[in-house]
């Protein structure tokens, strides 16, 4: 009896990934299929069955007995006729049998916080223009699954200035005034878009995205210095 073995493995990506406020996890699982195989020899082309006369009971058995027997002629070996004795098991042939095993690892990464800052800074006067910026903090993390390299990055793709009177600016730097003393505070809002990478494959781009605010800028807007008319 010949036996032979084989062992296949493949990796791929089990998605969808999972993500979190601030965070995107990918998995990778691999699978190892393990095939056994006998093998008896080749069997020659079966021949044509023989008949025989079989007797059997109405209700198709040899050991419960019925008032009627059924007489018919039945290929040799397709069934038990009444006193036959039960046959010895038949040799095994050729056949294969396969056992997969299934193994999963994660990675997860987690993006940087934006942080914004604006310029004056402190007081602002009435009707002078100020500057709003906010430093994205783009991030690769880097890590390995089932001993293979993965990555996971995340890119700043849009930003949202939200303001606490209603406005609204777009862009990771924008400018604006304002016509009333008060004080206001703004947020921003950063889209991330979410990549990665498993294995030195093509970069699966847009997997996911998440939105991150920024830290709560205040600004005070203070009226324009008073100016002192000299009379001579």
């Amino acid at each position: 009896m010949l036996m032979l073995a084989a062992v296949l493995m493949s990796i791929s990506s089990c998605d969808p990934g999972t993500s979190t406020a601030d965070s995107y996890t990918i998995c990778a699982e691999k699978t190892t299929t393990t095939q056994q195989q006998s093998d008896s020899g080749t069997s020659p082309a079966p021949a044509a069955k023989p008949m025989r006369l079989c007797s059997y009971y109405v209700n198709n058995s040899i050991d419960e007995p019925t008032q009627t027997i059924i007489n018919a002629w039945v290929p040799v070996g397709s069934r038990l006729c009444i006193g036959d004795e039960p046959p010895e098991p038949a040799a095994a042939g050729s056949r294969t049998v396969a056992s997969n095993l299934v193994t999963r690892d994660t990675l997860t990464g987690y993006s940087n916080a934006p942080i914004a800052s604006w310029s004056p800074g402190g007081q602002l006067v009435m009707m002078d223009p100020a500057t709003f910026q906010v430093a994205v903090n783009n991030r690769t993390t880097t890590g390995t699954m089932l001993g293979t390299s993965a990555q996971i990055r995340f890119t700043a793709v849009a930003v949202t200035w939200n303001f606490s009177d209603g406005g609204v600016l777009l862009g990771s730097g924008a400018s604006r005034s304002f016509s009333a003393v008060d004080t206001y505070s703004v947020v921003a809002s950063v889209t991330y878009r979410v990549d990665y990478q498993i294995s030195g494959s093509e970069w699966v781009i847009g997997a996911s995205s998440i939105v991150l605010e920024s830290n709560e800028l205040e600004i005070e807007v203070i009226e324009p210095p008073r100016r002192t008319l000299l009379v001579e």
